[in-house]
């Protein structure tokens, strides 16, 4: 080969050979090359807890707030002027049916006592001299009338003698003159007789008053003995011994243990529900929870007068509650009428207001369900619902954002 060729052939030949085993390589790398199976993609399953349907006959519960009062608070005061003599008690202390608790000196309380005793023989005998006053005026007032008619016949007996000649003019006129003057005595005798039957209403009028005052001042007496009229608890002691007190002073105050009842404010979306049920004879109570124990207050009343927040409503404390005090706060949860086919689900379930999902197949189900109020599981509020479901249907409780009809869930037991 010459010179030439072997310039000719690495000029042009060489750039051609590269490029033709260049190809050559590339087809045979496409040829051999491994193949990679297709991508499945996947759509996304939801892991989501469920609980079955079971339906119970369940009542709706309103959380209410009250305070406790008692309907038998009593404020005893001072029947009389006078010193406080002894104090039994103390503020807070629980006294027995009974018990003495504040006691007036007696000194102060026997005197206005044997005043309105003498007052009551005072007027007894002024009554029994009016009454021998009386018989006097009655029997002087006889007497008189039988003279006057002595001297009407005196008189007649005179004019009879002058038409006989045997008596003058003047002796009738001095008959007459004595007549009259006897009709006059007449007069005074009567005045007499009735005005002594007045006095003697007056004086029964006085001894009616006096024995009142008496009865008075005996009840006084045993007022001045304050004694704890049932098992109560001492709210205020208002007087120490040897104090001073004037009539109608306050001196202690008490309660009775069997008069607490709770006062809450009953919300007006179910005033008339509570209102229907009473009217049908329905017992409604409120359930106040005490550590582990459920307690039982029954709603015995509602207050004469509503306001635009509601009406109160009173409930009957217990005796297992007699520990509380007028003034105490409560959280109680009042049941309404009892409702069947319905159930209790978490409020995570819920979506709106009317709307939970079903699990079936992986996926989720739209259901349209009535709210009827709450119910109390494990010491939580859960939502009381009614649909038409199917029991042992699974409901879903995870509450998710993005749920629709149609995503893929799985459940958190699979």
């Amino acid at each position: 080969m010459s010179v030439y060729s072997k310039v000719r052939f690495k000029v042009i030949g060489l750039p051609i050979l590269i490029l033709l085993v260049s190809i050559l390589l590339f087809m045979y790398f496409v040829k051999t090359k491994s193949v990679q199976p297709p991508v499945e993609v996947k759509e996304k399953a939801w892991l989501v807890e469920t609980m079955a349907v079971k339906f119970e006959r369940l009542s709706p519960v309103q959380t209410l707030y009250g305070k406790v009062e008692s309907f038998a608070l009593v404020n005893v005061a001072a029947p009389v002027s006078g010193v406080v003599d002894k104090v039994w008690v103390r503020e807070g202390e629980r006294v027995k049916s009974g018990v003495p608790l504040v006691s007036m000196s007696l000194e102060d309380l026997d005197i206005p006592l044997q005043q309105a005793k003498a007052d009551v023989e005072d007027s007894d005998a002024q009554l029994a001299l009016q009454v021998l006053a009386n018989k006097a005026n009655v029997q002087r007032l006889t007497h008189e009338q039988r003279v006057l008619v002595l001297k009407e016949t005196k008189v007649e007996r005179t004019r009879k003698l002058i038409q006989k000649d045997l008596a003058s003019q003047a002796d009738l006129d001095l008959v007459k003159e004595a007549l009259e003057k006897q009709k006059y005595v007449v007069v005074g005798a009567q005045l007499a007789v009735e005005e002594a039957a007045v006095k003697i209403k007056q004086a029964k009028a006085r001894l009616v008053k006096a024995k009142a005052l008496l009865a008075q001042a005996r009840l006084n007496r045993e007022r001045g003995l304050v004694t704890a009229p049932y098992d109560a608890r001492i709210t205020k002691v208002a007087v120490s011994e040897g104090s001073r007190v004037a009539t109608g002073a306050a001196l202690v105050s008490f309660y009775g243990l069997d008069s607490l009842e709770l006062r809450a404010k009953l919300p007006v979306t179910i005033l008339e529900a509570v209102q229907s049920a009473m009217d049908s004879g329905i017992s409604l109570e409120a359930f106040y929870q005490l550590g582990a124990e459920r307690i039982s207050l029954p709603l015995s009343r509602l207050a004469g007068e509503a306001m635009t927040s509601g009406l109160d409503a009173f409930f009957t404390l217990p005796a297992s509650l007699s520990h509380l005090r007028p003034g105490d706060l409560m959280e109680v949860r009042l049941e309404g009428e009892h409702f069947d086919r319905v159930m209790a689900v978490p409020y995570s379930a819920l979506y709106g207001q009317n709307k939970v999902y079903l699990v079936q197949e992986g996926e989720l189900r739209a259901q349209s369900v009535q709210v009827l109020g709450d119910v109390l599981r494990e010491g939580r509020l859960w939502a009381l619902i009614r649909s038409d479901f199917n029991e042992g249907e699974r409901i879903s409780i995870t509450h998710l954002p993005n749920a629709v009809t149609g995503l893929k869930v799985k459940e958190a037991t699979e």
